[in-house]
Parts: C-alpha cells; sequence; structure tokens
C-alpha cells in the first residue's frame, strides 16, 4: 500500500509531464517545410540562427489595438502624420496614379496604408525578423499555428530574394518593408512595379506602392465604391444583435432596426456595424462597407481600419487645397454607396 501511495504521485507526476510537453509540442518541421516548399535542413539551419526574444512577447500581449478608439486615434491622426502622407503624395504622385489606374485603389489609401503602417518608411521595425517569427512561431502556443507557418515562408522568401537573416528587420511581428507585409503576402503580392529586376519593399517606393494596392485588389477592393458612414442609432432596436451579426449583417435589418444614415446604402452588399468608444464616454456607431472589409484584410482590427480611413481623408482633403492653391482644377470623385 505504502508502496502504491509513491507510485501513484509520480505516476501522475510524469502522466502531467506528458501532457505538458504534447501542450507545448513544436511545429512539425517536415509538415511546414511541405507548406513553404523549402528543404528541412533550411528551416534547420534558421531555427540555428534564430533567437528568441522576451521582448516580442511582451509586445504582442499588449498591442495598441486594445486601447479605446479614441486613444488609439491620437496616434496616427496627426498634423505631421498627414503632412507627411501629403508630401509622400507629391514625391510619389506618377507612380500612386499609375497604381489607381492599374488596381482602383485610390493614391489616398495606399498612402495612408503605408502611413499608419512605418510613418512613410521611417519606422519599419528593428527586430530581425527572423527572430520574431522563431519568437511567435515556436514559443507562443496561441499563435503557434500562423506564425510558424509564417516563418517557414520567410524561409522561403529568403532563399529567393537571396537575403541575409541578419540583414532583414522589421516589426515585433514579423512584417517587413514600408507597408509591413508578411513573408506569405510578400510572396503573394509584392511586385516589381518598376521592373527593375527586383522586388523591394524596403527602400524602393514603387515596388511598395504597387504591392500595397495589388494586396487590396486581390483582397476585394472595388473601385469607385464607398469605405465607411458614420450613421445615427437614436431610438434604434437590437443594437448589440446587430453589432453582433458582423460581416453578416443586411442593409435591409440595418434600416429596419431604425438605424439611418445619410447616404442610403444601396441592397445586396456586404455591411458591418461597429460602435467605437469616443473621449466624451459616449459611443459613436458606423457601418462599413466591403472596401473597410478590404482593409481588415490587411489588419483586422476595426480600430486600424477606421484610422487608415481617416488618415486617408484628411490626406485626400489637404492634397486638393494644395492642387486648388496652385491653380489645379481637382475633380472630386463620387462613390457608390
Amino acid at each position: 500500500m505504502k508502496l502504491y501511495k509513491k507510485i501513484l504521485p509520480l505516476a501522475v507526476t510524469l502522466g502531467l509531464a506528458c501532457s505538458i510537453e504534447s501542450a507545448v509540442a513544436k511545429p512539425n518541421l517536415n509538415t511546414l517545410a511541405s507548406y513553404a516548399k523549402v528543404e528541412v535542413s533550411d528551416l534547420n539551419d534558421a531555427l540555428k540562427q534564430a533567437v528568441y526574444q522576451q521582448k516580442i512577447i511582451d509586445a504582442i500581449t499588449r498591442p495598441s489595438e486594445g486601447k479605446p478608439w479614441w486613444q488609439y486615434r491620437k496616434i496616427f491622426i496627426t498634423k505631421s502624420r498627414i503632412s507627411a502622407g501629403v508630401k509622400f503624395y507629391f514625391e510619389n504622385e506618377k507612380v500612386l496614379k499609375q497604381a489607381e489606374n492599374d488596381f482602383g485603389v485610390p493614391a489616398e489609401i495606399v498612402c495612408a496604408i503605408i502611413g499608419v503602417e512605418t510613418f512613410f518608411g521611417k519606422n519599419m521595425g528593428t527586430f530581425r525578423v527572423l527572430d520574431a517569427l522563431y519568437t511567435l512561431g515556436f514559443n507562443y502556443p496561441k499563435r503557434e499555428d500562423y506564425f510558424s507557418k509564417e516563418f517557414a515562408n520567410f524561409v522561403a522568401l529568403k532563399k529567393r530574394e537571396n537575403w541575409s537573416y541578419d540583414e532583414i528587420k522589421g516589426s515585433y511581428a514579423g512584417a517587413m518593408g514600408m507597408g509591413q507585409f508578411m513573408p506569405s503576402s510578400y510572396l503573394s503580392y509584392a511586385i516589381d512595379y518598376n521592373q527593375d529586376g527586383h522586388v523591394n519593399l524596403f527602400t524602393d517606393k514603387a515596388d511598395a506602392i504597387g504591392s500595397v494596392a495589388n494586396y487590396f485588389k486581390g483582397h476585394g477592393w472595388k473601385k469607385g465604391h464607398g469605405i465607411y458612414y458614420p450613421c445615427h442609432v437614436q431610438n434604434a432596436k437590437n443594437l448589440q444583435a446587430l453589432i453582433d451579426k458582423k460581416w453578416d449583417l443586411t442593409v435591409d435589418e440595418l434600416y429596419k432596426s431604425g438605424i439611418t444614415t445619410k447616404v442610403n446604402l444601396t441592397p445586396n452588399q456586404k455591411i458591418r456595424l461597429f460602435a467605437f468608444d469616443l473621449e466624451d464616454n459616449t459611443i459613436g456607431y458606423a457601418v462599413g462597407l466591403n472596401n473597410f472589409y478590404t482593409i481588415m484584410r490587411y489588419n483586422t482590427s476595426p480600430l486600424y481600419a477606421r484610422a487608415v480611413y481617416e488618415l486617408s481623408e484628411f490626406i485626400a482633403m489637404d492634397i486638393d487645397k494644395e492642387k486648388q492653391q496652385k491653380g489645379v482644377i481637382v475633380n472630386h470623385r463620387s462613390k457608390k454607396p
């Protein structure tokens, strides 16, 4: 009986150890190699050079998207960022207009993405991308599946571009370049827009602009359509239920609830109702359309998408003002609701 009592705790301990070990089992390298079309030896070589960074775990557990809207907005909607966006536009107007013609994505949206992501290339990140993707892909179980695949994609990208692991820096999440592309997006949507034989999102503004526009077109951007409209909800019914429907909400359901919008939305389109915390402790409500959804394919946070939209509007207004001051006739484009 005494022996049984000694064995039982040992068995429980060993069982617990096994369950813990299986719970934190590392991603399978053979599976990752097959997924990214690289050799297992390539992955092992990358793993040998990768360094765990606790700062990356700390950063991902307290993202800016956890802030209320009114605080988040103050990070990105600033005079300096708007001015920099206007400057970026005029410095790259020809390429931005070409991208708008080729992909249907407004120049101000491309500017706003690059402005929010990296302040127009000034803040592209200081972490080795290898370390970021290793830390999150092999030491952060919550997002292990996604980031381990991005780790493998980065190995494939490094081989394709003949990079050194030491030279490629990015965000704590492993995003790279002026538009902060993850490796999978770099592989799928980054393009050599100036046709110089290289795909360079770090220092080549033409490639960065074309690649962002290409990403948006590939994720369903609708040329000439609206993005986002504030709405009036006084006396509306079932607000929370409508919010909870997310992108399954219909225009008919929205209007039948008593919600109104300044512009009448056409039926049979993708919409979603959002609630944003305002600084005066009230809630602001708005409807995102298909193009707002496309912005959220770049970053899933509604706060991010609204920041991009608002920054694009301010940039566009200031571009028009500058053009008018120079005597240029500005054609205001209408957007389909």
